[in-house]
């Protein structure tokens, strides 16, 4: 079963993002293939990144077969106690280091940790495909999201017949899915579409992106988000 997401809030996610083109620089040199290469890369992050490092594993094995990878992606919020700890090489995160982070890493190391931009996320929300709400403003959204409604939304939305729904999902109330505190798509969202504003008690809250858009697929009155 598939999902759709909605236009409003795609746009402004898409809008955002393209401030942040990069190109590569031309004069860093190919890559060539050095021999001695062994040992194991742990990686603990960004649940949004694990494909784009099981893929990056994948290559890099290919070419170092005798090195191991282990990916771990429960949010970035885990990256930074795991390099500090050691148990991990590699902190891939949607969102730069906290201050109260990136002083804790400074404090056990004595330099700041080395930080590469990628590549840009983009975030959406998401309704049942059978759902017949096509498009939501963000003042909206926090009113679906939010306990505090500082977008400036007249009311709280609970149930689907606010947004504009007819029939039988007029009356259902709206299931509202959400990241945990660990991802940086929480944190994102709660900056950009709930104003800084508190997220409701009843979002539930999933460990992962797919667990999100898999919840939205088995219920016609669900919403969420995801990166």
């Amino acid at each position: 079963m598939q999902n759709k997401f909605l236009g409003t809030i795609l746009f402004f996610v898409l809008f955002t993002a393209s401030a942040f083109s990069l190109s590569v620089d031309s004069k860093i040199p190919s890559y060539k293939k050095v021999s001695g290469v062994s040992g194991q890369i742990s990686s603990v992050g960004s649940d949004t990144m694990n494909n784009m490092m099981a893929l990056w594993c994948e290559g890099f094995t290919k070419v170092y077969p005798s090195v191991k990878c282990q990916i771990e992606g429960k949010g970035s919020g885990t990256a930074p106690p795991a390099l500090i700890s050691g148990t991990s090489n590699i902190g891939p995160m949607s969102r730069a280091m906290k201050e109260k982070e990136l002083k804790k890493f400074v404090d056990a190391f004595g330099y700041k940790p080395v930080r590469i931009k990628t590549s840009v996320d983009a975030l959406a929300v998401f309704v049942n495909k059978d759902n017949p709400v096509e498009c939501m403003s963000i003042k909206q959204v926090d009113a679906v999201f939010s306990k505090k409604r500082k977008c400036g939304g007249p009311e709280d939305i609970v149930v689907w017949g606010q947004l504009g729904a007819k029939g039988n999902l007029r009356y259902k109330p709206v299931s509202v899915y959400g990241r945990n505190s660990a991802s940086g798509t929480y944190g994102y969202f709660k900056k950009k579409a709930l104003c800084k504003g508190d997220y409701k008690d009843s979002v539930k809250e999933q460990p992962g992106s797919s667990a999100v858009v898999q919840g939205i697929a088995n219920d016609i009155s669900a919403i969420g988000y995801s990166g």
